[in-house]
C-alpha cells in the first residue's frame, strides 16, 4: 500500500510546487493542506505515514502541529520545513517532538525524496523491531511458564511416589484395624462395643483417606472411557449420594439445575468432583447455613457453580490451594480440591476458586460441550496419528 504523505503549509505556492513534485515522482498518496487544522481532522479519517509541514503558520504553529500529531500518530515520519535562519527552532523541534527531520528552504527535490524514504524505511524497521521483541518476550514467558510446569510436575511425580507407598503400607495395616468392626459386631460388652465403634469410624475415615491417595498417586496417565451424558443429571445423582452424608448434617442443599447441558463425561470421576466440592462448601459453613449448587450453559459447554456463605479464605490460603497435603480442615487430607482439578482439566475444562475471608466461597467447574469435546478428542487422535516413527 502506497504511504500517505500530507504537506500542510499556509503558502498555497509552496503546497502546490511540493504536492506536484511528489506525485510526479513518486506512487504516494499526497494530500495538501494551508491549514494545519483542517489537515488535523483529515487525519482521523486517514492516518498519515509522512507528515510535512512549515514551521511558522498562523492558526497553529508548526512545532505545536507537528506535536498533536505525533501524539495522534506516533509511527508517522515528521519533517519540518524552515528557512536558514530557522534552524534552532528546528533542532528544538527535533529534540521536543520527535520530528525525523528538518528541510530548508529552497529545498531540492531529490534530497527531499531520499529523505523521506529514509524515514519511511527506519519507521519499518522500528516497527519490525518492536515486533520481534515482543515475539522474544512472549516465548520468554512461555519457556518460563513451561520450565514452572515441569518443576511443578517433577515435584508432583515425586509426591505421587511417596502418596503411593504410604497408601499402600496404611491400606495393609487398616486390614488389620478391620477386625474391630467384627468385634463390635460380637461383643455384648457396652464399652467394648462403644471403643470398638470409635475404631471402625476411625479406620472409615482412614480409608477414604487412602482411596484418596491413591487417586492422587496414579496421576494423569489413568484413561478412562467418556461418554455422552446429562451434566445436571450427574450433580442430581451426586446430590443423592449426599444425603447421607454425615459431613452435611444440618447444611441446606440448593440446587438449581434447570438447564440440562450435555458433555461428554465420565460419570464416576465428575460426580466425585461434584461431592468433593459440596463437602467441602459444607464443612466450610455452619449447620442451618445455605450451600447452593447451580448449573448453566455457557460457551457452549456447562458451567457448575458451588457456592457457600461459609468462613471464606484468605488470599495467603488461595495461593497454596491443591498444593498437595495442604488442608485448613482437622480432618483432611488436602487431596480433594487438587483431584478435582485434575479431572476436570482430563475432561478439558477448567476450574476456578473465587474466595473472601469471612464473606465465603464460590468454586466454578467449566467442562466442553459434546460438541466441543468431540473436536478435542479428534485433534488428539490425528496428532498421535502424525506422530507416528518412520521407517529408516
Amino acid at each position: 500500500m502506497a504511504p500517505r504523505v500530507y504537506v500542510v503549509d499556509d503558502d498555497a505556492l509552496v503546497t502546490e510546487s511540493l504536492g506536484t513534485a511528489l506525485r510526479l515522482e513518486t506512487d504516494w498518496e499526497v494530500a495538501t493542506f494551508n491549514d494545519a487544522r483542517v489537515a488535523l481532522a483529515e487525519m482521523d479519517g486517514a492516518p498519515p505515514d509522512v507528515v510535512l509541514s512549515d514551521l511558522k503558520m498562523p492558526a497553529l504553529p508548526g512545532i505545536a502541529f507537528l506535536g498533536k500529531v505525533r501524539e495522534r500518530f506516533p509511527t508517522a515520519v515528521l519533517l519540518l520545513l524552515t528557512g536558514y535562519a530557522d534552524k534552532e527552532s528546528a533542532i528544538r523541534a527535533i529534540n521536543e517532538v520527535g520530528i525525523w527531520q528538518y528541510v530548508e528552504k529552497p529545498w531540492d527535490t531529490a534530497d527531499l525524496l531520499l529523505t523521506i524514504r529514509q524515514g519511511l524505511e527506519r519507521r519499518d524497521l522500528v516497527g519490525t523491531l518492536h515486533r520481534t521483541n515482543a515475539e522474544l518476550e512472549g516465548r520468554v514467558r512461555e519457556v518460563e511458564a513451561a520450565h514452572q510446569r515441569l518443576v511443578a510436575s517433577e515435584r508432583m511425580a515425586a509426591v505421587g511416589r511417596v502418596a503411593a507407598g504410604l497408601a499402600h503400607e496404611l491400606g495393609n495395616q487398616l486390614a488389620l484395624v478391620g477386625y474391630a468392626e467384627a468385634i463390635a459386631a460380637r461383643t455384648e460388652d457396652r464399652k467394648v462395643k462403644q471403643f470398638a465403634e470409635v475404631i471402625v469410624a476411625a479406620q472409615r475415615r482412614l480409608a477414604a483417606m487412602v482411596d484418596e491417595l491413591k487417586d492422587f498417586a496414579r496421576g494423569t496417565d489413568e484413561e478412562y472411557a467418556r461418554e455422552p451424558a446429562d451434566v445436571a443429571g450427574v450433580v442430581e445423582e451426586a446430590l443423592q449420594i449426599l444425603r447421607f452424608d454425615r459431613e452435611l448434617t444440618g447444611r441446606k442443599l440448593r440446587p438449581h439445575l434447570r438447564a440440562r447441558p450435555l458433555g461428554r463425561i465420565h460419570r464416576g470421576k465428575i460426580m466425585q468432583v461434584v461431592i468433593n466440592l459440596v463437602r467441602n462448601a459444607a464443612q466450610a459453613s455452619e449447620i442451618g447455613d445455605e450451600v447452593e449448587i447451580a448449573i448453566a450453559e455457557e460457551d457452549g459447554g456447562t458451567l457448575l457453580k458451588v457456592s457457600d456463605r461459609g468462613t471464606g479464605m484468605s488470599a495467603a490460603v488461595q495461593a497454596r490451594l491443591g498444593e498437595p497435603f495442604f488442608t485448613t480442615k482437622e480432618r483432611g487430607s488436602g487431596l480433594g480440591l487438587g483431584i478435582s482439578r485434575r479431572i476436570v482439566e482430563e475432561h478439558g475444562g477448567r476450574l476456578v476458586v473465587r474466595s473472601e475471608a469471612g464473606v465465603g466461597t464460590e468454586v466454578s467447574v467449566w467442562l466442553p460441550g459434546l460438541e466441543v469435546a468431540a473436536t478435542a478428542t479428534e485433534t488428539e487422535t490425528e496428532t498421535e496419528t502424525g506422530t507416528g516413527t518412520g521407517t529408516a
